[in-house]
């Protein structure tokens, strides 16, 4: 993740809160447009050798990496062939195939992405009775 455009101001954010600027003006010359509390929270991550890659976005973990083009070409044909099939029975089948976890929102957003989205029926059709 070392080109994500953020990447870059807050590396500069960082570098200028510890060479003593206020988070106000190094938040002016990073150009970033994040809260004074972020400004604090990536520099303490960036203090911690454990936690630096999170505040420098390395090794992120965000679901929108997870799901890469080949599984979202996977999650266009399984739902394709399965258009009754719950975003939960997705979420599942991701975990058992490809060992990924995501949510089932994230699942979602992906399905109405790429057109695919869960024809649902409601509990009076499912159950055969009208009330």
């Amino acid at each position: 993740m070392k080109d994500h455009p953020e990447r870059k101001g807050r590396l500069q954010l960082i570098e200028l809160m510890f060479a003593g600027h206020s988070w106000q003006e190094a938040l002016a010359q990073s150009q970033l447009h994040v809260s004074r509390a972020t400004a604090y929270r990536l520099r303490q991550l960036a203090r911690d050798e454990e936690k630096v890659e999170r505040a420098f976005l390395d090794d992120r973990h965000g679901h929108p990496y997870k799901l890469t083009e080949p599984v979202q070409g996977w999650i266009s044909e399984f739902c394709t062939d399965h258009p009754q099939i719950a975003s939960r029975q997705v979420q599942s089948e991701l975990q058992s195939r490809f060992n990924i976890a995501v949510s089932v929102s994230q699942i979602n957003r992906i399905r109405a992405k790429l057109g695919v989205g869960h024809l649902w029926r409601g509990r009076d059709q499912m159950s055969g009775k009208k009330n």
